[in-house]
């Protein structure tokens, strides 16, 4: 079963994903948490939501970030790409460990130009796994015809 967790920004998809995720057994996958200085969002770092790893995916974007080839420019945000390649390291762990259930935060803009997690969605979709993801209102229809989910089931956050 795949289970899209919908609703608008910083309207607290990732808090339901997290929720959800310590109901459900034999479960892995991610978080996409931020990071603040102060009231400023300065970065999103990935939480392995089994391990308690975690790995810096993205951060406000400077100068220097325009040029260095590892990484992906998103309006404000530069993101490494080697944060990419370590959801799709847990995305192998659980495979390996025969999960029943991922969780997989935020799918949106980058993958709908079939870049960040694109590739680990098309695999965890066509897994044999309950599948859950953030995703914001905005680009639900397009993220359902792109990856080609025929039934889902809409849990929204409010």
């Amino acid at each position: 079963m795949i289970y899209l967790i919908c609703g608008e920004k910083n309207e607290g998809k990732t808090t339901r994903l997290k929720e959800i995720f310590y109901t459900v057994k034999n479960a892995y996958g991610f978080a996409a948490d931020k990071q603040f200085d102060g009231d400023t969002l300065i970065a999103y770092n990935l939480l392995n939501l089994r391990s308690g790893a975690s790995i810096t995916l993205a951060r406000i974007r400077t100068a220097t970030d325009e040029s260095a080839a590892e990484n992906l420019i998103q309006a404000s945000f530069c993101f490494n790409t080697s944060g990419f390649a370590w959801a799709e390291e847990v995305f192998e762990d659980a495979l390996k460990a025969g999960a029943d259930a991922f969780f997989l935060d935020e799918v949106g803009r980058i993958e709908l130009g079939a870049r960040g997690h694109s590739k680990l969605v098309h695999r965890a979709l066509n897994s044999n796994m309950d599948i859950y993801m953030t995703v914001r209102n905005s680009n639900l229809k397009d993220i359902v015809r792109m990856f080609g989910i025929k039934e889902y089931t809409r849990i929204k956050v409010r």
